[in-house]
């Protein structure tokens, strides 16, 4: 089965327990998170490993992101 990608929209404490509990999902890649502020989306992906900080616009755009959960 191939692992569908996801954004996380939104870096505060709910999306941090969403993202411990999607880690461990194996058919599941997150693969950028974003939110208004800047170094909430850094800190949030530096904590998990997540792969890239992008704009909102550039998430809801990027074809490659399958799902996006707003937090």
């Amino acid at each position: 089965m191939n692992k569908q990608k996801v954004g996380i929209d939104g870096c505060n404490i709910t999306s941090e327990i969403y993202v411990e509990i999607l880690q461990h999902t194996t058919n599941i890649d997150i693969v950028a998170c974003t939110d208004e502020s800047l170094s909430k989306a850094i800190s949030m992906k530096n904590k998990y490993d997540i792969p890239q900080v992008m704009t909102r616009s550039k998430m809801y755009k990027d074809k490659k992101i399958d799902y996006i959960i707003k937090l």
